[in-house]
């Protein structure tokens, strides 16, 4: 066998060093970069200085009613107090992004971004671009074409990475921890004309299977089956609320996200939506 020759070693050394180094790099930036500003405050302020003409940023705003509080069937709780949601004005922030089409907040979570879709049937944008469309590890918070941006499919599914830093979906994961799940029941989506709540009700670990893809939801039985299994997830770690009745008729939300472990499942927070209001 002919054997490699020292400089032959030397080069091989060095790309492979290379190799490691630069991977370490976008790794480490992967798990820790931070989110470029995407506050409703900062938001506003961004488009507002980004007004095409003078009427447009003197022009004043109505005002948006902030989510009722309100009793959920026979689940009640207390509402935090709710920032400015008068901020977010979507004909504003589309100036941003035209893909922009809704806003999720999850009281007690860093879950607190806009929502937005490819128009250019890309589904895979998102995951590694941030609403300015630059390209960013942590990406955004999006669903797919395959979604209506109305809210009213069987299943709408968000997703959103689980960044170390905590920022996106990261920390849907404090819905592990069996009395945070019980004291945090609520998910708002807000859009140009309407307010979705959401009763968060089942969190658990799940395969990385495409729902949408896999299920046929627009079959009454094959939804009323998949309903069932998420009242009753195969997990060891799953947190559900009891008393939940769902039925053909309900609309669930599913967020989505990357878990702590195996590369192949995801952790997924579900809500049924049990109440949808105007913006006035």
């Amino acid at each position: 066998m002919r054997r490699i020759s020292r400089p032959v070693w030397i080069v091989i050394f060095t790309i492979s060093l290379i190799v490691l180094l630069g991977g370490t790099f976008f790794l480490f930036r992967y798990l820790t970069e931070k989110d470029r500003p995407v506050t409703r405050e900062e938001l506003s302020q961004t488009v507002s200085d980004s007004a095409t003409t003078p009427q447009e940023s003197t022009a004043t705003e109505p005002a948006t009613t902030k989510p009722t509080e309100k009793p959920i069937n026979s689940f009640g709780y207390a509402m935090d107090e709710y920032d400015d949601w008068e901020e977010l004005n979507f004909d504003r922030l589309m100036q941003i992004n035209p893909d922009i089409y809704a806003w999720i907040y999850i009281p007690d979570t860093n879950v607190d971004y806009p929502v937005a879709q490819s128009s250019n049937n890309d589904d895979s944008f998102y995951l590694s671009h941030n609403i300015y469309k630059d390209y960013q590890f942590s990406g955004t918070i999006y669903s797919e074409v395959k979604n209506s941006k109305e809210f009213d499919d069987p299943v709408t599914v968000l997703y959103g990475h689980n960044m170390l830093n905590g920022s996106m979906f990261a920390t849907l994961h404090y819905f592990t921890d069996p009395e945070f799940f019980e004291e945090h029941t609520t998910c708002f989506v807000l859009t140009k004309d309407k307010i979705y709540t959401y009763l968060i009700y089942s969190a658990y670990i799940y395969d990385d299977r495409h729902i949408l893809n896999s299920f046929n939801f627009t079959d009454e039985d094959v939804f009323r089956s998949y309903l069932e299994s998420t009242l009753n997830p195969r997990t060891y770690n799953g947190n559900v609320r009891d008393g939940v009745k769902l039925d053909e008729k309900s609309r669930i939300l599913t967020l989505s996200t990357c878990t702590n472990g195996v590369s192949d499942t995801r952790y997924l927070v579900q809500g049924v939506l049990v109440n949808e209001q105007l913006r006035k």
